[in-house]
């Protein structure tokens, strides 16, 4: 295995573990991969920040101030060193494959060797020179404890947008896939709700959306779906993907935002096509203003400098983009219902999803697939 030792540690004052970085996903592998089971059911960890403070010293050899981060099904924390270094301390719960888990080390692992420009979290080993530790939670399930690398900043949710920003979105999201070309796992297949190709699946779901003219037009939807999308994605290029580039993932260098400083959250990470993880991107970016599509025509261009798309994919661009927005809508609703107390952070992205949606239904599938390709097509270098 290749390492990346941090300089910090072997000062004599501490610091983060060594980094791993290597192209070989055998060696961030562990044994005792567990059944696939509901993971969007299943509640967090609920380790305490007491407990996840003992897991740092005891594991990763590390202490410093601690807070507890939001997160839908792990437990997260913020830990800044004495140093000034911080770290994300992951408890990964207990619902989740180890092998999906291990996919995902083995992936920043993967991108720290073959791209190390990219500004995604490292991987730190335990005190055992491991990449993760199993520990015990407070209801006895074992847990996945890893620590990361904390990419400090301002999250794109969170900051105003420049006028250039959109279109390094794009380019650095198609940088990050081609530095995924060549990594496989054999937990890549894994089925994911959050991943467009199993759309199909939601119908199920659709029963917790409260409005019922919505819940039937999600069904339509599905219906076109089932019958003229689903049978054109085999035919497109796919690979693994990091299928959650959402403004929740991207750190952004200030609150008035220039450029991406960072990716984060790689846990929906799936092998499916290329394109269902740039309609993902763009779901997040339509407007309510005068150009609805600016922002996403602007993100497209970008991705296409660095990776061009194909026909096929233009075409079906615009249907995908609307398919997140579905599977968001189902997905929060179902979540929502089971986790009332939770809520408010579950359904963070609805109101944009359904107006997404809306302003696809719009302007159309065809006329806003015809803007983006134009828009690609125009796009010069810097």
């Amino acid at each position: 295995m290749l390492i990346n030792p941090h300089p910090a540690a072997v000062d004599a004052s501490g610091g983060l573990p060594p980094f791993v970085a290597t192209t070989d996903p055998a060696c961030t592998a562990e044994a005792g991969a567990i059944a696939e089971s509901a993971l969007l059911s299943q509640a967090p960890p609920g380790v305490s920040l007491e407990e996840g403070a003992r897991i740092a010293k005891r594991v990763f050899g590390i202490s410093g101030e601690m807070r507890m981060l939001s997160s839908e099904r792990d437990s997260n924390f913020h830990i800044r060193l004495a140093g000034g270094e911080q770290a994300l301390l992951k408890i990964t719960n207990a619902a989740e494959d180890r092998a999906v888990t291990a996919m995902q080390t083995a992936a920043l692992a993967h991108l720290a060797a073959v791209d190390p420009a990219l500004p995604v979290q490292r991987v730190c080993e335990t005190r055992a020179g491991r990449p993760w530790e199993i520990v015990t939670g407070p209801s006895g399930q074992e847990h996945v404890a890893r620590l990361l690398t904390f990419i400090d900043g301002t999250m794109l949710h969170a900051a105003t947008a420049g006028p250039d920003l959109h279109r390094g979105i794009g380019i650095l999201l198609a940088r990050l896939t081609k530095a995924l070309r060549g990594f496989f796992h054999p937990a890549a297949g894994h089925m994911l709700q959050w991943d467009i190709k199993w759309a199909g699946r939601l119908r199920p779901m659709l029963e917790s959306v409260e409005d019922s003219g919505l819940r039937l037009r999600l069904t339509a939807l599905l219906d076109r779906f089932d019958a003229e999308i689903a049978p054109r994605l085999p035919h497109l290029r796919t690979q693994i993907v990091h299928n959650d580039f959402n403004p929740h993932n991207l750190v952004v260098d200030a609150p008035e935002a220039t450029r991406l400083t960072g990716i984060i959250d790689f846990g929906d990470m799936v092998h499916t096509p290329i394109l269902c993880d740039l309609a993902v991107a763009c779901s997040y970016h339509v407007t309510d203003d005068a150009d609805p599509l600016r922002r996403i025509a602007d993100l497209v261009a970008g991705y296409c400098l660095v990776l061009p798309l194909e026909e096929e994919e233009f075409a079906l661009l615009p249907d995908l983009i609307r398919l997140r927005h579905i599977t968001t809508l189902a997905i929060t609703a179902w979540r929502a219902r089971r986790y009332p107390e939770n809520a408010a952070y579950i359904l963070r992205n609805a109101a944009a999803s359904l107006r997404g949606l809306d302003v696809i239904d719009r302007i159309g599938a065809r006329e806003t697939a015809q803007a983006l390709r134009a828009a690609a097509l125009s796009a010069k270098p810097e």
